[in-house]
């Protein structure tokens, strides 16, 4: 699946299904919460989807987990301790892990297998998870967790978009995510990656995921995105501030209103655009990046 950074959202209808693809249960060693209380707590939510991601266990999902909402299987590997990522497929099977195998052979396989794979909570620990160094030796993942809310808990911080920026500005090609890590009650903060289209089949969804037809939401809500030429536009309910980001973190341009537009100038050196509508209080989303060419 090719992701069209160019244009993420071309082609897509509305914003409409919400969902974690960070979430953990009785079988990871820090989960609080047996499975069928864990989609209880989603279903409850309205979420359309979840992924179980429990630590070094891939997810073995019963046959009508939820009527409400789609339970894909997944696994949260992490190599002694550190670089925990993330693999979510629609097929149990098809997800490999080998304790044994290093971080960029899972990466491969998983991913040549049709999987998404994102590495975790980069900044997580006063020694952080990942350096920036660290994302840049590894290759072929689909993208980063740029906002991890366990991480409020924890030592280190939840927003990772300075690395996402680093990334994207040396011309990787990825997405950002946005995830609870949820283990237990407290940790359910309605931060999640919401879809465009209507479609909540598993494989609809695991492919919008990977071309990045989604937003990463954490209070403000974004009712449309797209590009025209090489004017990128967004329009959200209840922002009060919209900013569009640019090579490593510049702000290019910032608007007091729900709505914004942006144009990548003629000859101009910023490469790619990415925008953050900022609400009240700690409100943010984030949106894919947009690419010159």
């Amino acid at each position: 699946m090719k992701v069209n950074l160019t244009d993420p959202y071309k082609g897509t209808s509305g914003f409409q299904h919400k969902g974690n693809i960070h979430t953990h249960t009785l079988k990871s060693h820090c989960g609080k919460i047996a499975l069928e209380d864990v989609v209880k707590v989603f279903e409850e939510r309205d979420y359309a989807f979840i992924a179980i991601t429990d630590h070094c266990v891939i997810a073995d999902i019963p046959s009508k987990c939820s009527r409400k909402l789609a339970v894909l299987p997944g696994i949260e590997i992490d190599l002694q301790g550190r670089s925990h990522f993330g693999v979510v497929h629609t097929d149990a099977s098809a997800i490999f892990y080998d304790p044994n195998a290093t971080q960029q052979e899972m990466i491969d396989r998983n991913i040549a297998a049709g999987a998404l794979v994102t590495l975790h909570h980069p900044d997580w620990q006063l020694r952080e998870h990942y350096t920036v160094d660290e994302l840049m030796k590894l290759e072929n993942y689909d993208g980063i967790e740029i906002y991890n809310t366990v991480i409020e808990f924890l030592e280190g911080s939840p927003l990772s978009t300075a690395k996402w920026d680093r990334l994207l500005a040396s011309g990787r090609r990825i997405l950002g995510f946005a995830n609870q890590d949820f283990h237990d009650y407290k940790h359910a903060l309605d931060c999640c990656n919401i879809l465009c289209g209507s479609d909540k089949q598993p494989a609809s969804i695991l492919k919008a995921l990977k071309e990045g037809r989604f937003y990463c939401y954490y209070g403000v809500n974004i009712k449309s995105m797209g590009r025209e030429g090489d004017t990128i536009s967004v329009e959200a309910d209840n922002a009060r501030l919209i900013r569009f980001i640019g090579m490593g973190g510049k702000v290019l341009k910032k608007v007091k209103a729900n709505s914004a537009q942006f144009t990548f100038t003629k000859g101009g050196e910023c490469s790619y655009v990415r925008i953050e509508c900022l609400g009240e209080g700690e409100e943010i989303s984030f949106s894919q990046p947009f690419f010159r060419e």
